[in-house]
């Protein structure tokens, strides 16, 4: 493929949705009822606000003052506080207040830079791992890949896997249990207690939540204390609860990152070439200091397929916000995908510029935040960032990657996902 093609981006609705269209799909799919004017808006309310409807962002300035200037104002809606409690149940990134600041404080020294320096090497070793796994001259699905690389990241850094996880068992199951718990419909905005809701969806009976409900119970059983970042949570927060909200939130949205960064540079081989040459001459010793193009590789595909696409809040009280009026309970959603690529914040939105994250370009990247931003930006994003480098360095200093059909059709629904998925062909790099 020529490097100046076009990569594949999502195509937001050209015309505001009708209300029926708000009625079917602003619960199930919510990406999908917002218009093409939010790339060029700061904002956009979609109809039906009196019963609800969101007012969408995507200018910097607001998304901080929802993220963080005014946190106490704007707080996490009904479905946000719903999927969280059923990942996380009581662990960390569902606790609220005290519980919530106690298992931070307790979690944050796993994230440190001194911290994810230690891991380099773990990170360069599961990767090393998964390209001698990687089948070679035929079509290969790049999440399905990479999915087993993280996973034994997972259970080697952050949870004590005790040689008691397959790690490619709970990879191949994490996306059926990140669909269930993560599955919304119009249901959801009934006033019920959250124990019929579950039950209406199938939580409890689902066979992956089941497995993955196990898993957790067992490997909180069982733990040590080893350096695994879950044990700094031992008697702060639950454990089991933890492990559970852990493995789908370690997993997915870096899966998501270090595949869209992978089919990227499938597409641009120059690109490529220079990743791949950079890795070589980190030899064994992998450090960040020494993959400075493959950092901003990552941080503009980050930028590109953000994997949360979507942050949702609610307005705690009647309030104001950038020129619109905002009711209490009304969902406040930052589109961090559409701030990515908003045409009055980036030159070239669409384009594939690893550069523009060069030190002396830092004034082109004025909306940026994959990891959100504020008291609940994710205590991961150097861990995860230092983590896609490596992998992503390290795979293909071995593999060198093309590109086959069908091509990626980009959905936002949870995660940026591709519906078709991300489909290449890998051979071994001369």
């Amino acid at each position: 493929m020529s490097p100046a093609a076009a990569l594949p981006r999502y195509h937001f609705r050209p015309d505001p949705p009708s209300l029926w269209d708000m009625a079917r799909f602003g619960v199930s799919d919510p990406a999908s009822t917002i218009p093409a004017a939010i790339l060029t808006e700061p904002a956009v309310q979609l109809p039906g606000q009196s019963s609800g409807a969101p007012l969408i962002i995507a200018d910097p300035d607001l998304a901080h003052e929802v993220l963080n200037d005014r946190a106490g104002s704007f707080t996490r809606n009904t479905l946000m506080r719903r999927l969280l409690r059923r990942a996380w149940g009581e662990g960390l990134a569902a606790a609220e207040g005290e519980a919530w600041q106690r298992q931070r404080k307790a979690a944050t020294p796993a994230f440190t830079p001194a911290a994810v320096s230690g891991r380099l090497a773990a990170f360069a070793e599961a990767a090393g791992t998964g390209a001698r796994e990687w089948p070679l001259g035929q079509p290969i699905e790049l999440t399905r890949q990479v999915a087993p690389v993280i996973a034994d990241i997972v259970f080697s850094t952050l949870v004590d896997g005790q040689g008691m996880v397959d790690n490619k068992a709970v990879a191949a199951e994490m996306p059926a249990y990140i669909q269930r718990i993560a599955s919304f419909s119009s249901r959801d905005l009934l006033p019920l207690p959250e124990a019929w809701h579950d039950w209406l969806s199938g939580i409890a009976s689902d066979p992956a939540v089941q497995r993955m409900r196990v898993l957790a119970n067992r490997l909180a059983a069982t733990r040590g204390d080893s350096g695994a970042m879950i044990a700094l949570l031992k008697g702060v927060g639950p454990v089991q609860d933890n492990i559970l909200g852990l493995m789908p939130a370690a997993m997915d949205t870096t899966v998501s990152g270090t595949s869209w960064t992978l089919y990227t540079l499938a597409q641009r081989t120059d690109w490529q070439a220079q990743v791949a040459a950079e890795a070589r001459e980190c030899g064994c010793d992998f450090a960040l200091d020494r993959l400075p193009v493959t950092r901003r590789v990552v941080q503009e595909a980050m930028r590109l397929y953000p994997p949360a696409p979507l942050v949702v809040r609610a307005a705690q009280k009647a309030s104001e916000i950038g020129g619109f009026q905002l009711k209490e309970g009304q969902p406040v959603a930052v589109s961090i995908y559409a701030m990515h690529r908003h045409r009055n914040h980036w030159d070239a939105p669409d384009s594939f510029d690893p550069d523009r994250f060069l030190s002396d370009r830092s004034s082109s990247r004025p909306a940026y935040l994959p990891f959100g931003t504020g008291p609940r930006m994710c205590i991961a994003a150097q861990f995860a960032m230092a983590e896609m480098t490596v992998v992503v360095a390290r795979l293909l200093a071995d593999l060198e990657l093309a590109p086959v059909g069908p091509d990626p059709q980009v959905t936002l629904n949870v995660t940026t996902r591709s519906a078709t998925g991300l489909n290449v062909v890998a051979k071994q790099r001369s």
